[in-house]
Protein backbone atom coordinates (compact mmCIF):
# COMPACT_ATOMS: atom_id res chain seq x y z
CA UNK A 1 0.00 0.00 0.00
CA UNK A 2 1.57 3.39 -0.78
CA UNK A 3 1.24 5.94 1.56
CA UNK A 4 1.33 10.00 1.42
CA UNK A 5 3.51 12.00 3.07
CA UNK A 6 1.66 15.16 3.37
CA UNK A 7 2.87 18.83 3.90
CA UNK A 8 3.41 20.01 8.05
CA UNK A 9 1.44 23.37 7.95
CA UNK A 10 -1.07 21.73 5.25
CA UNK A 11 -2.35 19.91 8.15
CA UNK A 12 -3.04 22.97 10.63
CA UNK A 13 -1.50 24.60 13.15
CA UNK A 14 -3.41 21.90 15.66
CA UNK A 15 -3.33 19.13 17.19
CA UNK A 16 -4.20 17.28 13.67
CA UNK A 17 -4.50 13.20 13.81
CA UNK A 18 -0.96 12.77 12.05
CA UNK A 19 0.81 15.17 14.27
CA UNK A 20 -1.00 13.62 17.56
CA UNK A 21 -0.13 10.17 16.45
CA UNK A 22 3.46 10.90 15.57
CA UNK A 23 3.66 12.44 19.64
CA UNK A 24 2.18 9.22 20.48
CA UNK A 25 4.54 7.12 18.78
CA UNK A 26 7.68 9.34 19.61
CA UNK A 27 6.54 8.67 23.32
CA UNK A 28 6.25 4.70 23.02
CA UNK A 29 9.70 4.78 21.09
CA UNK A 30 11.01 7.15 23.86
CA UNK A 31 10.31 4.47 26.52
CA UNK A 32 12.22 1.28 24.27
CA UNK A 33 15.78 0.91 25.86
CA UNK A 34 18.70 1.73 24.10
CA UNK A 35 19.70 -0.94 23.42
CA UNK A 36 16.10 -1.92 21.17
CA UNK A 37 17.12 -1.42 17.38
CA UNK A 38 13.69 0.39 17.55
CA UNK A 39 14.08 2.33 20.12
CA UNK A 40 14.34 6.38 20.10
CA UNK A 41 17.64 6.53 21.36
CA UNK A 42 19.02 3.72 18.92
CA UNK A 43 17.48 5.20 15.64
CA UNK A 44 19.21 8.29 16.39
CA UNK A 45 22.34 7.03 17.37
CA UNK A 46 22.61 5.84 13.72
CA UNK A 47 22.87 8.82 12.36
CA UNK A 48 25.41 10.03 14.76
CA UNK A 49 26.66 8.87 19.10
CA UNK A 50 28.35 11.15 21.10
CA UNK A 51 28.41 9.09 24.66
CA UNK A 52 29.61 12.42 26.42
CA UNK A 53 26.91 15.01 24.50
CA UNK A 54 24.63 12.25 24.96
CA UNK A 55 25.01 12.47 28.89
CA UNK A 56 25.10 16.36 29.06
CA UNK A 57 21.45 16.30 27.53
CA UNK A 58 20.50 13.63 29.77
CA UNK A 59 19.93 10.91 27.06
CA UNK A 60 21.83 8.53 28.49
CA UNK A 61 23.67 8.85 32.17
CA UNK A 62 27.28 6.67 33.53
CA UNK A 63 25.11 3.63 34.09
CA UNK A 64 23.21 2.88 30.81
CA UNK A 65 23.96 -0.43 29.09
CA UNK A 66 24.84 0.40 25.67
CA UNK A 67 24.15 -2.47 22.43
CA UNK A 68 26.50 -4.84 22.06
CA UNK A 69 30.06 -3.04 20.30
CA UNK A 70 29.37 -5.54 17.50
CA UNK A 71 26.08 -3.87 16.54
CA UNK A 72 27.49 -0.41 17.47
CA UNK A 73 30.20 -0.76 15.00
CA UNK A 74 27.52 -2.14 12.13
CA UNK A 75 24.44 0.35 12.96
CA UNK A 76 25.53 3.56 14.53
CA UNK A 77 27.59 6.69 13.19
CA UNK A 78 26.50 5.89 10.31
CA UNK A 79 24.95 9.31 8.91
CA UNK A 80 26.41 9.93 5.11
CA UNK A 81 27.44 13.56 4.74
CA UNK A 82 29.46 15.42 2.21
CA UNK A 83 28.75 12.14 0.31
CA UNK A 84 27.11 11.85 -3.27
CA UNK A 85 25.49 8.66 -0.96
CA UNK A 86 23.71 11.59 0.99
CA UNK A 87 20.29 11.69 -0.50
CA UNK A 88 20.07 7.18 -1.07
CA UNK A 89 21.59 6.59 2.50
CA UNK A 90 18.61 9.34 4.24
CA UNK A 91 16.60 7.68 2.37
CA UNK A 92 16.79 4.36 3.59
CA UNK A 93 16.89 5.78 7.13
CA UNK A 94 13.81 7.76 6.70
CA UNK A 95 12.16 4.56 5.78
CA UNK A 96 12.85 2.58 8.35
CA UNK A 97 11.83 4.97 10.92
CA UNK A 98 8.42 5.64 9.07
CA UNK A 99 7.70 2.13 9.05
CA UNK A 100 8.82 1.55 12.99
CA UNK A 101 6.82 4.69 14.26
CA UNK A 102 3.67 3.41 11.74
CA UNK A 103 4.22 -0.13 13.75
CA UNK A 104 3.67 2.00 16.73
CA UNK A 105 0.72 4.21 15.73
CA UNK A 106 -1.24 0.93 14.44
CA UNK A 107 -0.41 -1.15 17.88
CA UNK A 108 -1.82 1.96 19.81
CA UNK A 109 -4.90 1.63 17.38
CA UNK A 110 -3.90 4.10 14.85
CA UNK A 111 -4.09 4.43 11.21
CA UNK A 112 -2.20 1.93 8.60
CA UNK A 113 -1.86 4.91 6.11
CA UNK A 114 0.12 7.21 8.56
CA UNK A 115 2.78 8.64 7.04
CA UNK A 116 5.83 10.72 7.76
CA UNK A 117 4.88 14.75 7.26
CA UNK A 118 7.21 17.03 5.35
CA UNK A 119 8.09 20.47 6.53
CA UNK A 120 8.35 23.04 3.39
CA UNK A 121 10.16 25.57 4.94
CA UNK A 122 9.93 27.10 0.96
CA UNK A 123 6.19 27.53 0.45
CA UNK A 124 5.49 30.84 -0.62
CA UNK A 125 2.39 31.13 -0.08
CA UNK A 126 1.80 30.24 3.77
CA UNK A 127 3.58 33.47 5.81
CA UNK A 128 3.94 30.38 8.88
CA UNK A 129 6.07 28.38 6.52
CA UNK A 130 9.30 29.12 8.42
CA UNK A 131 8.10 28.76 11.75
CA UNK A 132 7.01 25.38 13.65
CA UNK A 133 3.47 24.80 14.24
CA UNK A 134 1.63 24.33 17.99
CA UNK A 135 2.28 20.35 17.98
CA UNK A 136 6.37 20.92 17.74
CA UNK A 137 5.90 23.60 20.50
CA UNK A 138 3.58 23.06 22.90
CA UNK A 139 4.57 21.96 26.51
CA UNK A 140 1.59 19.25 26.45
CA UNK A 141 -0.63 17.25 24.52
CA UNK A 142 -4.50 17.49 24.38
CA UNK A 143 -4.30 15.08 27.29
CA UNK A 144 -2.29 17.29 29.75
CA UNK A 145 0.75 14.61 29.46
CA UNK A 146 3.91 16.45 27.96
CA UNK A 147 4.34 16.56 24.68
CA UNK A 148 7.61 14.74 22.81
CA UNK A 149 7.93 16.35 20.26
CA UNK A 150 8.72 19.54 22.22
CA UNK A 151 12.88 19.30 23.22
CA UNK A 152 14.01 22.56 25.59
CA UNK A 153 17.21 21.85 23.41
CA UNK A 154 15.44 23.36 20.15
CA UNK A 155 17.27 26.59 20.84
CA UNK A 156 16.36 28.60 17.52
CA UNK A 157 18.52 30.98 15.92
CA UNK A 158 17.76 33.85 18.44
CA UNK A 159 18.93 31.10 21.18
CA UNK A 160 15.26 31.53 22.90
CA UNK A 161 13.57 28.67 21.64
CA UNK A 162 11.52 30.96 18.72
CA UNK A 163 12.05 28.89 15.31
CA UNK A 164 11.47 31.51 12.48
CA UNK A 165 13.98 30.64 9.81
CA UNK A 166 15.62 33.35 7.59
CA UNK A 167 14.38 33.72 4.01
CA UNK A 168 17.57 34.27 3.18
CA UNK A 169 18.85 30.81 4.53
CA UNK A 170 16.13 28.99 2.15
CA UNK A 171 17.64 28.93 -0.88
CA UNK A 172 16.73 26.49 -3.54
CA UNK A 173 19.56 26.75 -5.94
CA UNK A 174 20.39 23.29 -5.92
CA UNK A 175 17.55 22.45 -8.16
CA UNK A 176 18.82 24.34 -11.10
CA UNK A 177 22.09 21.85 -10.80
CA UNK A 178 22.61 19.98 -13.98
CA UNK A 179 24.66 16.86 -12.28
CA UNK A 180 23.22 14.53 -9.56
CA UNK A 181 27.62 13.79 -8.65
CA UNK A 182 29.36 16.80 -9.00
CA UNK A 183 33.44 16.77 -8.51
CA UNK A 184 35.71 17.88 -6.08
CA UNK A 185 38.17 19.99 -8.58
CA UNK A 186 36.73 23.30 -7.60
CA UNK A 187 33.66 23.52 -9.55
CA UNK A 188 29.89 21.98 -9.31
CA UNK A 189 29.76 19.74 -6.54
CA UNK A 190 26.61 17.93 -8.42
CA UNK A 191 22.77 18.22 -6.44
CA UNK A 192 23.26 15.42 -4.84
CA UNK A 193 27.43 15.28 -3.69
CA UNK A 194 30.54 13.86 -4.89
CA UNK A 195 31.57 10.45 -5.20
CA UNK A 196 32.73 9.06 -2.11
CA UNK A 197 33.31 5.81 -0.16
CA UNK A 198 31.25 5.32 3.05
CA UNK A 199 31.64 9.03 4.40
CA UNK A 200 30.29 9.64 7.63
CA UNK A 201 31.53 13.36 8.18
CA UNK A 202 34.07 15.28 6.31
CA UNK A 203 35.00 16.55 2.31
CA UNK A 204 32.89 19.01 0.42
CA UNK A 205 29.23 19.77 0.74
CA UNK A 206 26.85 19.26 -2.65
CA UNK A 207 24.41 22.03 -3.25
CA UNK A 208 21.21 20.26 -1.71
CA UNK A 209 23.76 19.54 1.66
CA UNK A 210 24.72 22.82 1.78
CA UNK A 211 21.43 24.70 1.25
CA UNK A 212 18.84 24.16 2.20
CA UNK A 213 19.47 21.40 4.94
CA UNK A 214 22.63 22.22 6.62
CA UNK A 215 21.08 26.09 7.00
CA UNK A 216 17.96 24.49 8.34
CA UNK A 217 19.71 22.36 11.05
CA UNK A 218 21.91 25.36 12.37
CA UNK A 219 18.91 27.72 12.41
CA UNK A 220 16.52 25.04 14.32
CA UNK A 221 19.19 24.14 16.91
CA UNK A 222 21.20 27.30 16.75
CA UNK A 223 23.26 28.03 20.38
CA UNK A 224 22.92 29.96 23.65
CA UNK A 225 25.64 32.03 25.14
CA UNK A 226 26.30 29.67 28.06
CA UNK A 227 27.33 26.38 28.44
CA UNK A 228 26.46 23.55 29.29
CA UNK A 229 24.41 21.69 26.50
CA UNK A 230 24.61 25.32 24.92
CA UNK A 231 24.29 24.04 21.39
CA UNK A 232 20.89 22.70 19.96
CA UNK A 233 20.53 19.36 18.95
CA UNK A 234 20.22 19.59 15.31
CA UNK A 235 23.19 21.89 15.33
CA UNK A 236 25.62 18.91 15.18
CA UNK A 237 25.28 15.34 13.60
CA UNK A 238 25.45 13.29 16.63
CA UNK A 239 22.54 14.98 18.05
CA UNK A 240 20.55 15.86 15.23
CA UNK A 241 17.91 13.03 15.23
CA UNK A 242 17.31 13.20 18.77
CA UNK A 243 15.33 16.12 18.05
CA UNK A 244 11.77 15.37 16.23
CA UNK A 245 12.36 18.27 13.77
CA UNK A 246 14.92 16.14 12.14
CA UNK A 247 12.95 13.56 10.81
CA UNK A 248 10.24 16.26 9.08
CA UNK A 249 13.25 18.64 7.79
CA UNK A 250 14.86 15.18 6.18
CA UNK A 251 11.63 13.96 4.78
CA UNK A 252 11.18 17.33 2.88
CA UNK A 253 15.44 17.22 1.63
CA UNK A 254 14.06 13.69 0.79
CA UNK A 255 11.11 15.69 -1.18
CA UNK A 256 13.44 17.69 -3.08
CA UNK A 257 15.00 15.27 -4.56
CA UNK A 258 11.73 14.36 -6.41
CA UNK A 259 11.18 17.68 -7.30
CA UNK A 260 14.39 18.30 -9.12
CA UNK A 261 13.76 14.91 -11.28
CA UNK A 262 10.95 16.04 -12.25
CA UNK A 263 11.71 19.36 -12.96
CA UNK A 264 14.14 18.80 -15.68
CA UNK A 265 14.17 15.84 -18.39
CA UNK A 266 17.69 15.93 -18.14
CA UNK A 267 18.00 15.99 -14.64
CA UNK A 268 18.72 11.81 -13.85
CA UNK A 269 20.22 9.57 -10.93
CA UNK A 270 23.57 8.39 -11.59
CA UNK A 271 23.27 5.31 -13.54
CA UNK A 272 27.47 3.75 -12.42
CA UNK A 273 27.73 0.54 -10.61
CA UNK A 274 30.20 2.30 -7.99
CA UNK A 275 27.30 4.68 -7.29
CA UNK A 276 24.27 2.31 -7.74
CA UNK A 277 25.96 -0.39 -5.19
CA UNK A 278 27.42 1.35 -2.55
CA UNK A 279 30.21 1.68 -1.12
CA UNK A 280 32.42 -1.05 -1.60
CA UNK A 281 35.84 -2.76 -1.28
CA UNK A 282 38.08 -4.03 1.46
CA UNK A 283 36.30 -3.23 4.75
CA UNK A 284 33.76 -1.25 3.39
CA UNK A 285 31.03 -0.32 5.79
CA UNK A 286 27.29 -1.34 4.11
CA UNK A 287 24.02 0.94 4.75
CA UNK A 288 21.86 -0.95 6.92
CA UNK A 289 18.17 -0.14 9.02
CA UNK A 290 16.09 -2.62 11.46
CA UNK A 291 12.81 -3.44 10.38
CA UNK A 292 9.81 -2.87 12.29
CA UNK A 293 10.84 -6.01 14.78
CA UNK A 294 14.61 -4.67 15.11
CA UNK A 295 16.27 -7.04 13.01
CA UNK A 296 18.99 -5.52 10.93
CA UNK A 297 17.79 -4.68 6.71
CA UNK A 298 21.03 -3.92 4.48
CA UNK A 299 19.95 -1.62 1.11
CA UNK A 300 22.00 0.65 -1.00
CA UNK A 301 21.72 3.14 -3.54
CA UNK A 302 19.85 1.13 -6.21
CA UNK A 303 16.96 0.06 -3.58
CA UNK A 304 16.43 3.86 -3.15
CA UNK A 305 15.65 5.09 -6.97
CA UNK A 306 11.69 4.66 -6.80
CA UNK A 307 9.48 5.65 -3.74
CA UNK A 308 6.50 3.95 -4.94
CA UNK A 309 8.92 0.35 -5.24
CA UNK A 310 7.88 -1.75 -2.75
CA UNK A 311 10.46 -1.59 -0.03
CA UNK A 312 9.46 2.05 0.47
CA UNK A 313 5.80 2.39 -0.64
CA UNK A 314 5.33 6.79 -0.68
CA UNK A 315 4.57 9.39 -2.31
CA UNK A 316 4.46 13.13 -1.74
CA UNK A 317 1.66 15.51 -1.43
CA UNK A 318 2.97 18.26 -4.14
CA UNK A 319 6.41 17.95 -5.57
CA UNK A 320 5.68 20.74 -7.92
CA UNK A 321 8.67 22.72 -8.87
CA UNK A 322 8.72 26.39 -6.75
CA UNK A 323 11.30 27.92 -9.02
CA UNK A 324 8.49 28.03 -12.28
CA UNK A 325 10.98 25.95 -14.67
CA UNK A 326 13.48 28.23 -13.99
CA UNK A 327 16.82 27.26 -16.10
CA UNK A 328 20.27 29.49 -16.10
CA UNK A 329 20.45 29.86 -19.45
CA UNK A 330 16.81 31.13 -19.78
CA UNK A 331 17.31 33.81 -16.90
CA UNK A 332 20.49 34.98 -18.74
CA UNK A 333 18.31 35.49 -22.30
CA UNK A 334 15.74 37.13 -20.09
CA UNK A 335 18.73 39.38 -18.38
CA UNK A 336 20.27 40.34 -21.74
CA UNK A 337 16.86 40.98 -23.47
CA UNK A 338 17.04 38.27 -26.01
CA UNK A 339 14.07 36.92 -27.31
CA UNK A 340 12.98 32.93 -26.05
CA UNK A 341 13.15 31.96 -30.06
CA UNK A 342 16.96 32.41 -29.69
CA UNK A 343 17.07 29.61 -27.12
CA UNK A 344 17.60 26.16 -27.96
CA UNK A 345 15.13 23.50 -26.53
CA UNK A 346 17.50 21.74 -23.83
CA UNK A 347 20.92 22.61 -22.84
CA UNK A 348 23.38 20.87 -20.87
CA UNK A 349 23.89 17.14 -20.24
CA UNK A 350 24.09 16.05 -16.73
CA UNK A 351 28.12 15.09 -16.72
CA UNK A 352 30.35 17.73 -14.50
CA UNK A 353 32.94 19.29 -17.07
CA UNK A 354 36.58 20.20 -15.62
CA UNK A 355 36.43 23.32 -13.67
CA UNK A 356 40.00 25.80 -13.58
CA UNK A 357 41.28 27.58 -11.27
CA UNK A 358 40.55 31.62 -11.48
CA UNK A 359 42.08 32.72 -8.25
CA UNK A 360 42.40 32.40 -4.49
CA UNK A 361 43.29 34.80 -1.44
CA UNK A 362 46.46 34.71 0.33
CA UNK A 363 46.01 33.35 3.60
CA UNK A 364 43.51 31.49 6.16
CA UNK A 365 40.95 33.70 7.06
CA UNK A 366 39.73 33.45 10.75
CA UNK A 367 36.33 34.42 11.18
CA UNK A 368 34.70 36.23 14.79
CA UNK A 369 31.98 38.25 16.37
CA UNK A 370 32.73 40.91 13.44
CA UNK A 371 32.16 41.00 9.54
CA UNK A 372 35.19 39.38 8.03
CA UNK A 373 37.32 40.57 4.61
CA UNK A 374 38.90 39.31 2.24
CA UNK A 375 40.48 39.46 -1.39
CA UNK A 376 40.77 36.50 -4.17
CA UNK A 377 43.78 37.36 -6.58
CA UNK A 378 42.39 36.57 -10.21
CA UNK A 379 44.56 35.07 -12.98
CA UNK A 380 43.97 37.86 -15.84
CA UNK A 381 44.07 35.06 -18.43
CA UNK A 382 41.58 32.91 -16.94
CA UNK A 383 39.12 35.43 -16.30
CA UNK A 384 39.55 36.67 -19.84
CA UNK A 385 38.17 33.94 -20.59
CA UNK A 386 35.35 33.85 -18.10
CA UNK A 387 34.15 37.13 -19.90
CA UNK A 388 34.45 35.75 -23.51
CA UNK A 389 31.71 33.36 -22.27
CA UNK A 390 29.94 35.25 -20.71
CA UNK A 391 29.65 37.66 -23.83
CA UNK A 392 28.98 35.27 -26.30
CA UNK A 393 25.53 34.89 -26.00
CA UNK A 394 25.05 38.85 -26.66
CA UNK A 395 26.85 38.44 -29.60
CA UNK A 396 25.16 38.76 -32.47
CA UNK A 397 24.26 36.10 -34.25
CA UNK A 398 25.44 34.02 -31.74
CA UNK A 399 24.10 30.53 -30.89
CA UNK A 400 22.53 30.46 -27.91
CA UNK A 401 24.83 28.41 -24.59
CA UNK A 402 24.80 28.74 -21.29
CA UNK A 403 28.12 30.77 -20.11
CA UNK A 404 30.95 29.01 -17.78
CA UNK A 405 29.55 28.52 -13.98
CA UNK A 406 31.42 30.22 -11.57
CA UNK A 407 32.33 28.62 -8.18
CA UNK A 408 33.34 30.23 -5.17
CA UNK A 409 34.85 27.46 -3.02
CA UNK A 410 35.41 27.73 0.88
CA UNK A 411 37.81 24.63 1.91
CA UNK A 412 38.60 23.49 4.86
CA UNK A 413 36.21 25.31 7.03
CA UNK A 414 37.52 24.32 10.85
CA UNK A 415 35.73 25.36 14.10
CA UNK A 416 35.47 24.24 18.19
CA UNK A 417 31.86 25.59 17.89
CA UNK A 418 29.06 22.86 16.81
CA UNK A 419 26.84 25.79 15.40
CA UNK A 420 26.68 29.24 13.72
CA UNK A 421 26.42 30.44 10.61
CA UNK A 422 27.85 33.31 8.27
CA UNK A 423 26.46 34.89 5.33
CA UNK A 424 28.96 35.14 2.40
CA UNK A 425 29.02 38.50 -0.05
CA UNK A 426 30.99 38.94 -3.06
CA UNK A 427 31.89 42.24 -4.42
CA UNK A 428 30.03 44.53 -1.78
CA UNK A 429 30.41 47.94 -2.81
CA UNK A 430 32.61 49.78 -0.43
CA UNK A 431 31.24 50.96 2.54
CA UNK A 432 27.90 49.14 1.98
CA UNK A 433 25.35 47.67 4.14
CA UNK A 434 25.05 43.96 3.44
CA UNK A 435 21.53 43.85 4.23
CA UNK A 436 20.90 46.10 1.52
CA UNK A 437 22.54 43.79 -1.35
CA UNK A 438 21.31 40.21 -1.35
CA UNK A 439 21.98 40.67 -5.09
CA UNK A 440 25.55 40.38 -3.77
CA UNK A 441 24.85 37.58 -1.39
CA UNK A 442 26.79 33.86 -2.48
CA UNK A 443 25.16 32.05 0.14
CA UNK A 444 25.55 30.60 3.66
CA UNK A 445 28.11 29.25 5.72
CA UNK A 446 26.90 27.21 8.27
CA UNK A 447 28.96 24.73 10.99
CA UNK A 448 26.74 21.44 10.67
CA UNK A 449 29.20 19.14 10.37
CA UNK A 450 32.22 20.79 11.08
CA UNK A 451 33.21 20.24 14.61
CA UNK A 452 33.24 16.54 13.98
CA UNK A 453 35.68 17.58 10.95
CA UNK A 454 37.70 19.23 12.88
CA UNK A 455 38.46 16.57 14.96
CA UNK A 456 41.94 15.98 14.81
CA UNK A 457 41.09 11.83 15.34
CA UNK A 458 37.80 12.23 13.32
CA UNK A 459 37.50 10.51 9.54
CA UNK A 460 38.91 14.16 7.88
CA UNK A 461 41.87 14.12 10.35
CA UNK A 462 40.92 17.69 11.47
CA UNK A 463 40.89 18.89 7.64
CA UNK A 464 37.00 20.59 8.33
CA UNK A 465 34.87 20.65 5.55
CA UNK A 466 34.50 22.91 2.18
CA UNK A 467 31.39 24.23 0.79
CA UNK A 468 30.92 25.73 -2.84
CA UNK A 469 28.76 28.46 -3.76
CA UNK A 470 27.72 29.20 -7.46
CA UNK A 471 28.05 32.81 -8.54
CA UNK A 472 27.88 33.00 -12.10
CA UNK A 473 24.95 35.32 -11.37
CA UNK A 474 27.05 37.91 -9.28
CA UNK A 475 30.09 38.03 -11.79
CA UNK A 476 27.45 38.05 -14.45
CA UNK A 477 26.16 41.29 -13.01
CA UNK A 478 29.64 43.06 -12.42
CA UNK A 479 30.99 42.29 -16.05
CA UNK A 480 26.99 43.95 -18.10
CA UNK A 481 27.40 46.89 -15.41
CA UNK A 482 31.18 46.89 -16.04
CA UNK A 483 31.80 46.85 -12.59
CA UNK A 484 34.10 43.44 -12.44
CA UNK A 485 37.73 43.77 -11.79
CA UNK A 486 39.71 41.31 -13.47
CA UNK A 487 42.47 41.35 -10.84
CA UNK A 488 40.75 40.80 -7.18
CA UNK A 489 37.01 39.89 -6.05
CA UNK A 490 36.69 40.72 -2.46
CA UNK A 491 34.68 38.29 -0.37
CA UNK A 492 33.02 39.25 3.30
CA UNK A 493 31.93 36.96 6.21
CA UNK A 494 29.15 38.54 8.19
CA UNK A 495 28.30 36.20 11.07
CA UNK A 496 24.46 35.82 11.89
CA UNK A 497 23.45 38.35 14.07
CA UNK A 498 21.24 36.26 16.71
CA UNK A 499 23.50 33.18 16.80
CA UNK A 500 25.49 32.59 19.79
CA UNK A 501 29.57 32.92 20.32
CA UNK A 502 31.10 30.34 17.63
CA UNK A 503 34.42 29.66 18.41
CA UNK A 504 37.73 29.24 16.83
CA UNK A 505 36.09 29.19 12.87
CA UNK A 506 38.83 29.32 10.18
CA UNK A 507 38.65 28.99 6.08
CA UNK A 508 41.71 27.27 4.93
CA UNK A 509 41.09 28.99 1.57
CA UNK A 510 38.85 31.29 -0.70
CA UNK A 511 38.97 30.17 -4.09
CA UNK A 512 36.98 30.72 -7.34
CA UNK A 513 36.61 27.93 -10.33
CA UNK A 514 35.37 28.19 -13.46
CA UNK A 515 33.60 25.25 -15.60
CA UNK A 516 32.49 25.15 -18.76
CA UNK A 517 29.40 23.90 -19.78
Amino acid sequence: MTVTRMNLWRLGNDWNPTMLWYARAVRDLQTRPITDATSWTYLAAMHGFDQELWQGYGYIDATTSLPPAEARRRDWDQCQHQSGYFLPWHRGYLAAFEAIVRASIVKQGGPATWALPYWDYDEASNPNARTLPLALTAPSLPDGTDNPLATPFRYGDAGDGTVDIDPSQIRLDALTEKAFLGSRSGGSPGFGGVPTGFSHSGGTNGMLESEPHNNVHVEVGGQQAAPPQNVGLMSMPVTAALDPVFWLHHANIDRLWEVWLKRDPQHANPTDAAWLNGPSGSGARKFVMPDVAGNPVFYTPRDMLNTQAQNLNYVYEDTSDPLGGAQPLAQRAVTLGLAAARLPAAVGGGVTQHAELVGANDATVQLGAAPVDTRVRLDRPTTARVIQSLRSLAAPGAAAREPDRVYLNLENIRSESGSGSYSVYVALPEGANPAEHPENLAGTLSLFGVRRATLADGPQAGNGLTTVFDITNIVDRLHMSQALDVEHLPVRFVPGAKTGPQQGVTVGRVSIYRQAQ
